[in-house]
C-alpha cells in the first residue's frame, strides 16, 4: 500500500492547537474587567486542550514516521537520537530565554531568583520546569512517550489488533492508579492511543471496525474519567486526520510548522509583554493588547524556527534507519 500522500490536516491541527494555548494562556490575564472579559475567559477554559490535539497528532505522526521509514527495533537508539536532535536543542534555547526573561523580571521587582543550580539542572532533562513556562510539562510527557513508542510500535507492527486488545485496557486501568504520579504519560497516553489506532486506520484504508471501535471505547472512558472538553478535542483531532482530504490554507500550513516554536516561547514573552502593559491600557483596548501579543509572539516564533528549530531539523532528517520502505503494509491479526 502507497501512502506517499500528505496529511494536509495535520498542519492545520498543529495550527488550531498552537493557537489554542496562546489564546489560552493569553486570555487569561483579560477575563475580568472588561466587556469582553467572558470571552477571554473562555479562552483560558477551553484554549489549554490544544495540547490533547498534539498528543494525538503525536500518536499519529511518529508510528506513521516509523513505519514509513521501515523502523525496526535495532533503530532504537537512532530513533530517539532524532527526536532528540530534532526537539531537545530548541527547548534547551526556549529554557535559557525563560530564564533570563525571569532573571531580568525579578532584578526590576528586587525579588529573588526562585530556580536553583538543582532545579536548572533538572530542567535539562524535563524533571522540573520554570513556573515563568509551564507549558514545559507537555515536553516530559511528550519524551516519556517517544521512550515509549520506539517499543510499542515493534509490537503494533507485527500484531496491531492483539496488542491494541491487550493494551489499551491495561492503560485504562493504569490511568487511574497512583502510577500517573511517577510516569506523566500514563496520565495521558490513551489520547495518544487514540492516535496511534487513527494510523492503523490510515494505513489499512478500509476493513478497520475493530480500530474504529478502539477508538469509540477510548473515547468514551476520557469522556466519563476525563470530562467533555478534552475528549472532545481528542475526538475531534482524529476524525480531522482521517476525513478531511482538502487541502489546507498556506497561512495555516506554516503556522502548523512553525507551532513548536511558537509553543515553546509564546508564555514567557506573551504573558511578560501583557503584564508589563496592561497597566497603561484602558479595559476596552484588552483586545488589541491581546492581539498585539499574539502577532509579537508569531513573529519571534517565525525568527526563532528560521535560525534555531529547522537547523536542527535538518540534522535530524540526515539520521536515517537505512532504507525506507516503499510499501508499508500491516500485518493482520
Amino acid at each position: 500500500m502507497e501512502t506517499k500522500r500528505k496529511v494536509e490536516s495535520l498542519s492545520f491541527l498543529r495550527g488550531l492547537a498552537v493557537l489554542l494555548v496562546c489564546f489560552c494562556h493569553f486570555g487569561n490575564p483579560f477575563s475580568e474587567g472588561n466587556a469582553l472579559s467572558g470571552m477571554f475567559d473562555a479562552f483560558h477554559e477551553y484554549g489549554k486542550y490544544g495540547v490533547q490535539i498534539f498528543f494525538v497528532i503525536s500518536g499519529f505522526v511518529i508510528p506513521l514516521s516509523l513505519d514509513k521509514a521501515g523502523y525496526q527495533i535495532k533503530y532504537y537508539g537512532k530513533f530517539l537520537l532524532k527526536r532528540a536532535m530534532r526537539l531537545h536543542p530548541p527547548y534547551l534555547i526556549a529554557l535559557a530565554l525563560t530564564l533570563v526573561i525571569l532573571a531580568a523580571s525579578n532584578v526590576v521587582k528586587h525579588i529573588p531568583f526562585p530556580e536553583t543550580f538543582t532545579s536548572i539542572f533538572q530542567s535539562l532533562f524535563y524533571l522540573h520546569y520554570p513556573d515563568s513556562n509551564p507549558v514545559f510539562w507537555t515536553l516530559k510527557v511528550e519524551a516519556q512517550y517517544y521512550l515509549f513508542i520506539g517499543l510499542y510500535f515493534v509490537v503494533l507492527q507485527k500484531y496491531p489488533r492483539l496488542t491494541l486488545a491487550i493494551s489499551i485496557p491495561l492503560f485504562m486501568l493504569i490511568s487511574q492508579t497512583p502510577v500517573v504520579k511517577y510516569l506523566d504519560l500514563f496520565q495521558h497516553l490513551l489520547y495518544f492511543i487514540i492516535g496511534i489506532a487513527g494510523y492503523l486506520i490510515y494505513m489499512r484504508q478500509g476493513k478497520s471496525w475493530f480500530e474504529m471501535g478502539c477508538i469509540a471505547a477510548i473515547t468514551v472512558f476520557c469522556f466519563i474519567f476525563n470530562g467533555a472538553a478534552p475528549t472532545i478535542a481528542a475526538a475531534f483531532t482524529i476524525l480531522v486526520i482521517l476525513l478531511y482530504t482538502g487541502k489546507v490554507h498556506k497561512a495555516f500550513d506554516f503556522l502548523g510548522e512553525i507551532s513548536y516554536s511558537v509553543y515553546l516561547i509564546h508564555f514567557p514573552i506573551g504573558v511578560k509583554l501583557i503584564n508589563l502593559t496592561s497597566r497603561y491600557v484602558k479595559p476596552e483596548f484588552a483586545i488589541i493588547l491581546f492581539s498585539i501579543t499574539l502577532v509579537t509572539c508569531l513573529v519571534l516564533g517565525v525568527i526563532f524556527w528560521k535560525y534555531i528549530e529547522r537547523p536542527f531539523s535538518e540534522i535530524s532528517n540526515k539520521i536515517s534507519y537505512g532504507q525506507r520502505k516503499k510499501a508499508p503494509v500491516l500485518a493482520a491479526s
